[in-house]
């Protein structure tokens, strides 16, 4: 009996061991599950996704980036990440924060990229790969359509490599 305990504890770390390997080599900030869109724009210019996680609940302030997000170019797919009760209401949710973009549940997918502070945005590419996490403050309003633009300009070569590959 004390061998059977003392295998099945072995198989377990060995087990665990594996697992704990497996999640070490992969990049965190990888696979992020984009939903890619159904209808290609008319530009031949690559697309770039936005998530923003957010909740109503979160401060006015912070909150006025939806507006900067809301204006932006064709070529930047938006969407927002509430929780599932919040998405419920999603009229009274809308006219709370001025989301124009699609709203999508809290799933299970995206709980690996969960954010600590809340609102935050995510850039990511169309193989899922993260380019960059931004903390939603309230000053940030002012820099983030500058900074979005910049940086897909700047970007726009690693973009449209990937979308390629992406399309073939």
């Amino acid at each position: 009996m004390k061998n059977y305990i003392i295998g099945t504890l072995l198989v377990g770390i060995l087990f665990l061991s594996s697992i704990i390997y497996k999640n070490s080599r992969e990049p965190i900030l990888q696979h992020f599950p984009v939903k890619k869109t159904v209808k290609r724009k008319e530009s031949n210019n690559p697309v770039f996704y936005i998530y923003m996680f957010f909740s109503k609940r979160n401060c006015h302030d912070c909150l006025r980036v939806i507006d900067v997000l809301n204006e932006l170019p064709d070529y930047f797919v938006v969407r927002g990440i509430v929780s599932e009760r919040e998405l419920g209401n999603e009229k009274e949710l809308r006219e709370i924060t001025g989301a124009k973009f699609e709203l999508e549940p809290m799933s299970k997918k995206y709980r690996k990229f969960l954010p600590i502070y809340s609102p935050t945005i995510y850039g990511v590419d169309e193989r899922g790969i993260v380019y960059f996490i931004l903390p939603g403050v309230p000053a940030e309003k002012e820099y983030l359509k500058k900074f979005l633009l910049s940086f897909y300009y700047k970007a726009y070569n690693i973009l449209k490599a990937c979308d390629d590959n992406c399309r073939k």
